[in-house]
């Protein structure tokens, strides 16, 4: 027997999208506890016109924003910093000693990042994760370089790159925003612990090269989620999950 959400029929909550949750610790203790932030539109993709933001609304944007304060760390890849304008932190007013900036991490196969994409807030450390051999511009500043093991494959091993993030930096908690290849390795690799999906009242439609899936890879035929909660915010929908 299924339940009917939508004509809404429970009382409106006042706080905003998210804000009651609570991370547990990870399930393996030398490693982050992992939730993945992600917005799809009806069609399932994940960009117009290549920028994510585009898809979102204000109130997509607020639930990132409050999702970040719950964690130690941002990540995403370094295609997305290519791809558009982009804050992994807290609006400065938002920013507090309670809710400090999280690190923001960027994934590079290069090493070759363009931070002028990348806005920077003040107190907020960032680091550019890189596989051994790569090249790249050196650190400095606010922008500090992690070096991580690679895989046989000759990309970054995010189990042992996570790892030196617990161990070296500290993060407790990651929040890993996309692109849709980075997502689809955690998700492949059994690294996400929960998914919150935004799903934006948008089609996007057009061949498959000109806008991905939200993630872009193999079948993932081994992966499960388990609702946990819903939320409606005008047409659009927030979804979290709990991965299998």
């Amino acid at each position: 027997m299924g339940i009917r959400l939508y004509p809404p029929t429970a009382v409106p909550v006042e706080e905003e999208v998210y804000s009651e949750v609570e991370l547990p610790p990870s399930r393996e203790a030398a490693l982050p506890y992992v939730i993945m932030n992600m917005v799809s539109s009806v069609d399932g993709r994940s960009a117009v016109s290549g920028k994510a933001s585009s898809l979102g609304s204000d109130a997509d944007r607020r639930v990132m924003r409050t999702l970040r304060s719950k964690v130690d760390a941002v990540m995403v890849g370094a295609g997305t910093v290519r791809a558009e304008r982009l804050s992994l932190g807290l609006d400065e007013e938002a920013s507090s000693v309670e809710s400090a900036q999280p690190l923001a991490v960027i994934l590079s196969s290069s090493g070759d990042v363009p931070l002028d994409n990348l806005v920077i807030h003040e107190g907020q450390q960032v680091l550019i994760v890189r596989p051994k051999g790569a090249s790249g511009g050196s650190a400095a500043g606010a922008v500090r370089t992690l070096t991580a093991p690679v895989d046989p494959e000759g990309n970054v091993d995010l189990r042992e790159t996570l790892g030196l993030l617990a161990r070296e930096h500290r993060v407790g908690s990651l929040l890993v925003e996309g692109g849709p290849i980075l997502g689809h390795a955690f998700l492949s690799g059994g690294l996400a612990d929960e998914l919150f999906l935004t799903i934006a009242p948008k089609v996007v439609g057009g061949a498959s090269e000109e806008s991905s899936l939200i993630f872009d890879g193999p079948p993932l035929e081994d992966v499960g989620v388990k609702l946990v909660s819903v939320y409606l915010v005008g047409d659009e929908l927030f979804l979290r999950y709990a991965v299998k």
